[in-house]
């Protein structure tokens, strides 16, 4: 940030806004204990003489059923009824909800024929009507899109020591020299930019001798490269442009150019608008990256690299290696899908008795909660790529978690609801009504849990920068899509699979049946864990106290921290931990000088006249 951006106030190494929250939380939080403090002895003092009466068990497990409820709300009587009413249809004609939702989702997935990800930086982070995109539009359109520029640093594997020597600038003189015969089949010669007669423009220390060995003497180097450093004028490569030190070497002080760290090698290729024009220089670019990798495992027998570190970045590479991070997650997502539809078929299951395990278990019911939230994300997927919105990478690297995680919950609330009913009914309702209370208990809970996850992710859809919008629209799609299936076609599921046990049928083979013994309806371990145990111990008074001020401090905390935030995008950050790239980028940051380049580009302006001239120019235009 610049020094105006940087908080002026301090109190010792905290900010004022830091230093100003802590202690206003401080002085809250120990006001509050003190009150609450003497409220609670004020309370014990007129609860004296009363004895507390313990409840039976018959009390208590009226407290923990949700059906005795003492109060009802209209809303949720509503939503209820409304979910009894879908839950019993849907469990009544199972295969026909199946077969309905099936074409749905198959006919919205037909729209990934038309899928397309976005992988241009600039479109994925520069919002398309901003200034800054709109200004370059109209440079790219009349001067043409800037050019392509291909960047190598080379420095000593001893920090230490400088890279200025005899043998190293014999060596960058061959590696020049090699990239100049790079053929794919063109050549550099072919693609780079030459404004000065045939000379391509390379940024490099050789450039002091022409960029030919011939002129490199071991005897002379040192003095030569001192004059030049000195005054570039007097040592013009063949492009005829003064090459000054900040541009071609790094990591020195004070102007002691003998002493630098680094080597900076740039060139500069022709780029165009059109994308067949520049598939010639990304083949090239290809062959560079394949030379300069050799070049880094010390591969090529001319050049001993063996001594020197060497980064480097074509105008390919940031596309290529964000590319190549998306296709390795593939295996990620793939696999964590995987160990979530073991575990839920394990989980969903309650294994009574050993003769019952095939057919207590739940394979087939967890693999219709895997499927469902993969058809979720396909129709998402399918409807915004007709309407001509791109896939980006975070979408195809986040939003599969995001759905499995919200769908798999939902998944165990039913399931989970549809158990303790059966426990409680001893067998007395069917199958159906037993899905209708469930879906009706726990339906309401679920609309609003979706409904709001829905609603925070398409307000995202207003931002304006790409990626985070796209993102933002394909989340709410993908988790409404998903509570959708989730009320109608895995409570289908859930019916069947309940028949299916009733009938004695094997899991994974349902037209087999065996004979078992009847099923023995008990609580489970965790259930009677969270009964008995863990929800006593979190409803207690100190307890509950204890975790509200925790998290309020956590909150607080975080808040004062805020100050400290970073703007900005670090691509590194973007990019897979063992890319070439981030060694180029912790070299550009160490050893690059030189920032971008600023155009100041006037519309509607005559500049062959001599008011236009005068506009521009101002006093110095005569």
């Amino acid at each position: 940030p610049t020094p105006e951006e940087k908080a002026s106030c301090y109190v010792g190494s905290l900010t004022c806004w830091t230093f100003g929250i802590y202690i206003s939380y401080s002085i809250l939080l120990f006001g509050a204990i003190v009150y609450f403090h003497r409220f609670y002895n004020s309370q014990k003092f007129d609860r004296e003489g009363f004895e507390r009466v313990a409840l039976t068990d018959d009390d208590e497990d009226t407290l923990l059923d949700p059906e005795r409820s003492s109060r009802r709300y209209a809303l949720n009587a509503l939503l209820q009824d409304y979910f009894y009413q879908q839950g019993y249809i849907c469990a009544k004609y199972p295969w026909q909800t199946i077969g309905v939702a099936a074409l749905i989702v198959s006919f919205a997935t037909l729209g990934c024929s038309k899928f397309e990800v976005e992988t241009d930086p600039v479109r994925l982070w520069v919002a398309p009507n901003s200034d800054s995109a709109i200004q370059k539009e109209f440079f790219d359109q009349n001067f043409g899109p800037f050019y392509r520029t291909q960047q190598i640093f080379i420095s000593s594997k001893n920090t230490s020591q400088s890279v200025v020597n005899y043998n190293n600038l014999k060596s960058l003189f061959i590696i020049e020299r090699e990239i100049r015969e790079i053929k794919s089949p063109h050549t550099l010669q072919d693609l780079c930019f030459h404004p000065n007669g045939d000379a391509c423009i390379v940024q490099s220390v050789t450039g002091y001798w022409q960029s030919d060995l011939d002129n490199f003497s071991e005897e002379t180097w040192r003095d030569e490269f001192i004059s030049c450093t000195s005054a570039p004028t007097f040592c013009l490569p063949d492009f005829q442009q003064p090459l000054k030190p900040d541009m071609i070497l790094g990591g020195f002080e004070n102007d002691e150019y003998t002493n630098a760290k680094a080597f900076v090698l740039t060139y500069v290729l022709n780029n165009s608008l059109n994308k067949s024009e520049t598939y010639a220089s990304q083949e090239w670019e290809k062959s560079l990256r394949e030379y300069l990798n050799k070049l880094i495992h010390n591969e090529n027998s001319k050049v001993n690299t063996s001594q020197l570190d060497i980064s480097f970045s074509t105008e390919s590479s940031l596309e290529i290696e964000l590319n190549k991070s998306t296709n390795t997650d593939i295996y990620t997502i793939a696999l964590s899908y995987l160990v979530m539809f073991v575990y839920a078929s394990f989980a969903l299951g309650s294994f009574t008795s050993l003769p019952r395990i095939f057919i207590d278990s739940k394979f087939l019911l967890g693999i219709s909660g895997i499927i469902i939230v993969l058809a979720s994300v396909s129709t998402s997927v399918g409807i915004f790529s007709i309407l001509g919105i791109k896939v980006t990478l975070i979408i195809a690297e986040v939003i599969p978690f995001l759905v499995l995680a919200v769908g798999v919950d939902n998944i165990f609330i039913l399931n989970h609801e549809f158990e303790r009913l059966t426990l409680k009914s001893f067998g007395e309702e069917s199958v159906e009504e037993r899905i209708a209370k469930t879906l009706g208990r726990m339906g309401p809970s679920i609309l609003l849990s979706a409904l709001s996850e829905t609603i925070a992710f398409g307000l995202g859809g207003i931002v304006t920068m790409p990626a985070v919008r796209n993102f933002a629209l394909y989340a709410a799609l993908a988790v409404w899509v998903d509570f959708s299936l989730q009320v109608t076609v895995f409570v289908a599921f859930l019916s069947l699979d309940a028949k299916r046990q009733e009938e004695n049928r094997i899991d994974c083979f349902p037209c087999v049946n065996i004979r078992a013994p009847g099923r023995i309806d008990k609580e489970g371990l965790l259930q009677k864990w969270m009964r008995k145990y863990y929800a006593p111990f979190i409803l207690n008074k100190k307890v509950r106290i204890a975790v509200i001020v925790f998290f309020i401090s956590a909150f607080m905390f975080a808040l004062g921290l805020v100050p400290q935030i970073e703007l900005g995008l670090d691509q590194r950050i973007a990019l897979p931990s063992d890319s070439y790239l981030i060694d180029y980028f912790n070299d550009l940051d160490k050893y690059f000088r030189i920032g971008p380049p600023v155009y100041f580009v006037a519309k509607d302006l005559n500049v062959t006249t001599k008011e236009g001239q005068q506009t521009l120019c101002g006093r110095f235009s005569t």
